[in-house]
């Protein structure tokens, strides 16, 4: 065979060796799928402050970095239809791989802390868990 020829298949060959390995890898050990979905719903205390309730999304988001088993996590404030006021105020939407991280993060010390900071501006907590389909 020519030379010149090998000098170029032969990279060709190792680069595409090395990305079929790196594809069949990725499809045996790739991340595992998002299973669990955890929506927290929270109707603060008439005379909470508007700065206190932009602490609580704070420090909630905090939580998502302070917990690995948080995969996404998303909030915001609640609109009503029409007329009519939200029965609550903000709302967080997590998920999870498994109901053990929803547990996990339900035990971990960061979270406990928010709710310790927290419980008290609450006049009512709304938690759903589901499975995502």
């Amino acid at each position: 065979m020519n030379k010149r020829l090998i000098k170029y298949l032969v990279p060709a060959a190792l680069f595409g060796t090395f990305l079929g390995t790196m594809f069949i890898w990725s499809v045996a050990f790739g991340p595992a799928k998002v299973k669990k979905q955890m929506v927290v719903c929270y109707k603060f205390n008439e005379n909470t402050p508007k700065d206190q309730v932009e602490k609580h999304i704070g420090d909630f988001l905090e939580l998502k970095k302070s917990n690995k088993q948080i995969v996404n996590y998303t909030a915001g404030y609640t609109v009503g239809h029409g007329d009519k006021k939200p029965d609550f105020d903000v709302m967080h939407y997590l998920t999870f791989k498994t109901e053990e991280d929803i547990a996990k993060f339900k035990q971990s010390a960061s979270y406990q802390k928010f709710v310790n900071t927290h419980k008290n501006e609450w006049k009512a907590e709304f938690v759903i868990n589901a499975d995502i389909k």
